[in-house]
């Protein structure tokens, strides 16, 4: 086997290898949150905080804690309540809008219920968007006249054979 056979053997089993579909990557924190996610693990009178902020950024960053429950951002007092942690496995975290003292929790879930925004009830409007959605299929209208075409093609064609044969 000579090294022109090697090459077209080896061109045909590329030619013939299914894809392979791209493996989703597994999110990754990027290194400075994890970094200050180990920090806040070890001082015990520092919070994590991710700070949302009105120019529409997040920035995460360390905060000390002032007088049990305070933490000040930017020259803002922020009020911290430990029912509104945030956690992601074992790192817990704070997320506190630039415009409000309480940081974001679900403690109003009930009114949004009320308020009729909230998710859980999102099945049949998501069910609806993705149907207007489909693209039609070319060949939905003319599905009975291919089918009858092919049976006088097939119907023809055993007639010639059984009778017109000779």
């Amino acid at each position: 086997m000579n090294r022109i056979d090697r090459i077209e053997e080896a061109l045909s089993r590329l030619e013939n290898r299914e894809p392979q579909e791209a493996a989703q990557k597994k999110f990754r924190i990027p290194y400075k949150v994890r970094s200050l996610m180990k920090q806040s693990d070890k001082k015990k009178n520092h919070v994590l905080v991710q700070y949302l902020t009105m120019k529409q950024e997040v920035r995460f960053m360390l905060q000390p804690i002032v007088s049990g429950n305070i933490i000040v951002v930017d020259h803002k007092v922020h009020m911290l309540n430990p029912r509104d942690i945030w956690r992601y496995g074992k790192h817990t975290w704070y997320i506190v809008r630039e415009i409000d003292r309480k940081p974001v929790s679900n403690k109003d879930y009930n009114l949004v219920k009320k308020r009729g925004d909230d998710t859980e009830n999102d099945v049949p409007l998501i069910k609806a968007v993705l149907g207007a959605v489909k693209k039609q299929n070319p060949l939905e209208g003319k599905k009975g006249w291919i089918i009858a075409i092919i049976l006088i093609i097939v119907a023809a064609v055993v007639g010639f054979i059984i009778f017109g044969g000779k």
